[in-house]
């Protein structure tokens, strides 16, 4: 059940209280749409706008939905480390104010932005520009995973993020394949290697010192990605956000989950820049193993599979369960390690 109108307002009350004994102090707070976990809010201040962040112990969207509140810390320690990373063309927030009594984050406001999902949505994304994005978001992954891999992070200890995460990935894959009989077939007994295998690596350690493993963003969606509005020669900032999910974690979930949340993007609304974008990003990661892009495969099945089933029905149940086949197979496919079947799909540059 989510908070009621008096219940928010108190809130935001109490955040203007709280932030007027400070730098931040706002004149109001408006309410940003689109979040689940966090109450976010832009506050004006007399030196423009900026973002705050407030977290509680539960979802926003659901006060039953229990969240580990700790969330918050990793983040300010994540956003405090990236001011670290190379500087490029895609950048993180600056965090300007945490407050860890009251569980509030203030960070600065990237305001002549919107996000990648209503970028690919607008009917105004040139090819070009597309690309632009895509492969700089490719490189920037590259960068932020390498750099990651270099630095002993914080993050690396977000066990609650880490086990949320697999509660809704890999530790719900199967029940929702189950709601598709059809689909599902014979084929359970694969899936649940997968599962296992998972599972097992729960318990992978930072210290283990194993390949691609390391300290991921968590959370890397198309609404987390954040790109200017105003640019030069169509190459667009592009800016990373809503980093309380990053943990110790392989690093294909990056990359599996923003290639499934693009391609559903194609599926649903025929937004065929997120296919470009989808082919830009793997081309500016760069060079991976097999291992890696069967990695990659296994998550954006997972993906398709958990998430399009999430809120509302996007489509008709012929249309859904479509693309739970298609995150089904290929699943199934990098599990056999066949590479010749991808050839044919939207992940075949993930073998050339």
């Amino acid at each position: 059940m989510a908070l009621n109108h008096e219940e928010k307002d108190e809130i935001s009350t109490n955040i203007l209280h709280d932030l007027s004994q400070t730098a931040y102090a706002c004149s109001s707070l408006i309410p940003i749409s689109g979040g689940t976990a966090n109450f976010v809010f832009r506050g004006i201040h007399r030196d423009g706008t900026i973002i705050i962040k407030h977290s509680t112990n539960f979802a926003s969207c659901n006060r039953d939905f229990p969240l580990d509140i700790s969330r918050c810390i990793f983040e300010e320690s994540m956003l405090n480390y990236l001011q670290d990373l190379p500087i490029s063309l895609v950048k993180t927030p600056r965090l300007l104010l945490f407050d860890q009594v009251a569980y509030t984050q203030v960070h600065e406001d990237f305001s002549d932005s919107i996000d990648l999902k209503a970028v690919i949505f607008s009917g105004s994304l040139s090819h070009s520009v597309a690309k632009f994005i895509g492969y700089n978001l490719g490189t920037w992954t590259r960068s932020f995973h390498t750099w990651a891999s270099t630095r002993t992070l914080y993050a690396e200890q977000n066990e609650p993020m880490r086990k949320l995460k697999y509660l809704i990935t890999y530790g719900s894959f199967i029940e929702v394949l189950e709601r598709f009989p059809e689909v599902l077939g014979t084929h359970k007994a694969t899936l649940e290697e997968i599962e296992a295998r998972s599972t097992k690596e729960l318990q992978t350690l930072a210290d283990d010192g194993l390949q691609d493993w390391g300290v991921i963003h968590g959370d890397f969606w198309s609404g987390n990605v954040l790109v200017s509005q105003s640019h030069k020669n169509n190459e667009p900032g592009l800016f990373i956000v809503d980093w309380e999910l990053a943990h110790f974690g392989h690093r294909s979930y990056d990359l599996g989950q923003m290639i499934g949340d693009l391609y559903e993007r194609k599926y649903f609304r025929d937004a065929e820049p997120a296919m470009w974008i989808i082919q830009a990003l793997i081309d500016g990661y760069g060079p991976i193993d097999d291992d890696m892009a069967f990695r990659i495969a296994i998550h954006t099945g997972v993906h398709l599979i958990c998430w399009c089933i999430r809120g509302p029905a996007k489509d008709t149940p012929e249309r859904m369960s479509g693309i739970i086949r298609i995150g089904m197979n290929f699943m199934l496919k990098a599990w056999e390690k066949d590479k010749e079947w991808f050839q044919d799909t939207i992940l075949a540059s993930l073998f050339n």
